[in-house]
């Protein structure tokens, strides 16, 4: 079975190499691409974060988890107090 993959995965690579020969690109074609990508505007993708956001962002985070905590420990003094 293992010779029978090999046999059909080689002549897979050989067909593959026949119907995809290398095509060589217009110097016009390469000119306006390099141009392209050289006047493309810059893009940015995510500003820093400033001193005051990561700061409103750990109070947040730390408001959260108190939260969390609480209304935990809450649920686990009611479902003990009930069963008694």
């Amino acid at each position: 079975m293992d010779e029978k993959k090999l046999i059909e995965s080689s002549s897979v690579e050989t067909r593959l190499e026949k119907a995809f020969q290398p095509v060589r690109p217009s110097r016009q074609f390469v000119q306006r691409i390099r141009k392209r990508i050289r006047l493309a505007p810059s893009v940015v993708v995510a500003e820093r974060l400033n001193e005051t956001s990561h700061i409103m962002l750990l109070i947040a985070g730390s408001i959260t988890v108190v939260l969390l905590v609480v209304t935990a420990v809450r649920a686990i003094f009611y479902l003990t107090n009930k069963s008694r």
